[in-house]
């Protein structure tokens, strides 16, 4: 399972100074080049720094301190506005925010821009101008990507990382006018195949966190960078695997309430339609998650020594991006949750599809999950999620070639 697009996308490379090289580590030093002039970018209408060495401990804390969850007010249920058939908690709307090609990853700038990118290698921004609810402005901030499927700002700074197929490249924009001034290919070679790179973060100790999925759907890997999260210097392109044995680690977030970094995880397709599910995993430096023989939490057979998940979605059901919602929009008692999309199944149509609520409860030194639907929308294959400055969640259906918006209350 997982979100394999096997078409080839028609587009060509981003730029690169240095022609791809097999290199057994992430790329020494980051090669940068000046884009294509652009004069300025294309807007169309829509309808309705200090480098970090790989021995360097990431600052997570092994356990956290969490205080008593508070006793929720329920909150009166206000209009909404769906325009699309979807199940949802009361008082939630869902609305049609842009329509745009197989929306994959979405990042908002510091200024409260929206950027997606696109299944054919598109990086577009969405803005809301009349803040109604609905995009009215989509600029094409830059093209030419081969499957982008993460993009996340450096804290503090304009420049967004793209992870593409088998790279991660930044797209400066120093005075924030909309207009690349620098592509700067950090890092390259990155094993692919049957997955590629995915999702990537930026943790609370600074380092770019990135899953990178298995070249096939289940074999012993050639690459010890494959079927890994890895963790990258973004100063310097230097890097080191994180945690092991992760098939396709889609998504990626880091809870801030606690500060542990959780992935899902998405199980192999050739043991039948019911194994193995697909996987929420509190990911820790070191530690090997099974892939490829261990699955369901397995303890014989040597699985005894891989980690477990500690939740679990439908197998084959594809749970891809996830974030957590901090801002204070939604009633409280959907405040500090984890959401997922699960995207559906190319290896057993017709599984619901839509996004996941995973709520958290320390146990020892991890944590137990409880799952419910937050989501659901016929025909719909949602992929990429992030929460805005607005409070509103933003999830792309892939299939569907649009970007909802779901608020609570009025759009």
């Amino acid at each position: 399972a997982g979100c394999n697009q096997n078409e080839a996308p028609t587009v060509a490379p981003a730029t690169a100074t240095t022609p791809p090289t097999t290199v057994a580590q992430v790329t020494d030093t980051p090669t940068a080049t000046s884009p294509a002039p652009v004069d300025s970018p294309t807007a169309t209408a829509l309808p309705t720094d200090t480098p970090v060495p790989d021995t360097a401990t990431p600052t997570l804390p092994p356990t956290a301190t969490f205080t008593p969850s508070p006793t929720y007010t329920p909150w009166p249920v206000p209009q909404v506005v769906r325009d699309v058939a979807v199940n949802l908690p009361a008082g939630f709307s869902f609305v049609t925010y842009a329509e745009l090609y197989r929306p994959t990853a979405f990042a908002f700038d510091d200024s409260g821009r929206l950027f997606v990118a696109s299944f054919d290698g598109t990086i577009h921004i969405l803005l809301d101008n009349d803040q109604n609810g609905r995009a009215d402005l989509d600029t094409i901030y830059y093209s030419g990507f081969s499957t982008p499927l993460g993009l996340a700002f450096r804290p503090g700074t304009h420049d967004l990382y793209v992870s593409d197929q088998g790279r991660i490249t930044i797209l400066k924009d120093a005075d924030g006018d909309s207009v690349v001034d620098e592509l700067v290919t950090l890092v390259q070679n990155l094993p692919y195949g049957r997955h590629q790179n995915d999702d990537l973060v930026f943790g609370p100790d600074g380092w770019l966190y990135i899953g990178v999925g298995s070249t096939c759907d289940a074999c012993e890997e050639e690459d010890p960078r494959s079927a890994t999260i890895m963790r990258i210097d973004p100063d310097t392109g230097m890097g080191a695997v994180y945690a092991t044995g992760m098939r396709n680690p889609f998504g990626l977030a880091f809870d801030p309430a606690s500060g542990a970094l959780f992935a899902t995880d998405n199980g192999r397709d050739d043991l039948g339609p019911d194994e193995p599910q697909e996987e929420f995993n509190h990911i820790r430096q070191g530690y090997d998650y099974g892939f490829p023989y261990c699955w369901d939490n397995m303890t014989e057979g040597g699985c005894e020594n891989s980690s477990p998940a500690i939740g679990f979605f439908t197998a084959h059901s594809s749970a891809n991006n996830v974030v957590f919602y901090e801002q204070t929009e939604f009633p409280p008692n959907f405040q500090g949750d984890a959401y997922v999309t699960i995207f559906g199944s190319w290896v057993v149509p017709d599984l619901p599809t839509g996004i996941m609520r995973v709520s958290l409860t320390p146990a020892g030194d991890s944590f137990t999950t409880q799952m419910a639907w937050f989501a659901t929308w016929e025909g719909g294959m949602p992929l990429g999620l992030v929460v805005g400055p607005d409070g509103a969640m933003y999830v792309g259906d892939y299939i569907n070639n649009r970007v909802y918006r779901i608020s609570y209350g009025f759009p």
